[in-house]
């Protein structure tokens, strides 16, 4: 629920807000304790710190988490949090580390070429599935991540990965020689960082009318891939409302 403040006290709120996160990621505590890391309950009780982390951070995002939010969430005191992260920001980082682990090891496990726009498909429908459940990690990519450079290396970081699996797909795919494959996938992912912030972060009305689904969202990416890659509509036969609209084809009787 919105509510109305004076400008003044936006302004301090948002003043208030900045120096909490400079702190945050600005400042480590003196560190979790390593050994106490290596024991099996130690390892269950940080799992669930970190997953309450994700958890509180998807809800509230990042500017309002507090460390009392994960504590509650996990169902634990606020001392036991600083036993096994440094701060906040550790932990989110880890969280959005993490997050991306998983997404590429699904997109990477998709390993079969021969039919390229199937391929394209998946990948992005799982890529914006992913994150449109981890709207906050999402949220600190986008909205943080030119301001924080812990963000900032991990986005960076795992882009690069993701878009040399989109190049190793154009070489396979299309026969693009390795250098141009490499170009263009990082363009490609560019397109594709832009589609899921207009539409996930922002909800572009324009966007948003051509389907909020994760699948929607998909295929609309995954018909401008196409089109751009081989020059030529995707099979019209695998498109569904967002996709014919795209490529100005009509809707299914």
């Amino acid at each position: 629920m919105r509510y109305c403040r004076t400008d003044a006290a936006y302004r301090q709120s948002e003043v208030m807000s900045t120096r909490r996160l400079n702190r945050t990621l600005g400042s480590r505590r003196p560190g979790a304790d390593i050994k106490e890391a290596v024991q099996p309950k130690a390892v269950r009780t940080r799992e669930l710190l970190k997953q309450a982390t994700r958890d509180a951070l998807n809800a509230k995002g990042f500017r309002s988490l507090r460390v009392q939010d994960v504590t509650e969430q996990a169902g634990v005191a606020n001392g036991l949090f600083y036993r096994y992260f440094q701060d906040l920001g550790a932990a989110v980082a880890e969280v959005c580390s993490a997050v991306f682990d998983e997404l590429l090891a699904v997109t990477g496990a998709l390993k079969d070429f021969s039919d390229p726009y199937r391929w394209i498909f998946d990948n992005h429908r799982a890529v914006v599935a992913h994150f449109a459940k981890n709207p906050g990690v999402l949220a600190c990519f986008f909205g943080l991540a030119g301001d924080y450079r812990e963000f900032d290396a991990i986005w960076k970081r795992n882009a690069h990965s993701w878009n040399l699996q989109v190049a190793n797909f154009l070489r396979e795919a299309a026969k693009f020689a390795p250098g141009p494959a490499e170009r263009m996938g990082f363009v490609l992912g560019a397109m594709t960082e832009g589609v899921i912030y207009q539409e996930l972060i922002r909800h572009t009305e324009d966007l948003v009318k051509l389907g909020r689904k994760p699948e929607d969202i998909a295929e609309v990416i995954a018909v401008m891939w196409y089109r751009a890659i081989f020059l030529s509509n995707p099979p019209v036969n695998r498109l569904h409302s967002p996709g014919r609209k795209l490529a100005g084809l009509k809707a299914r009787t």
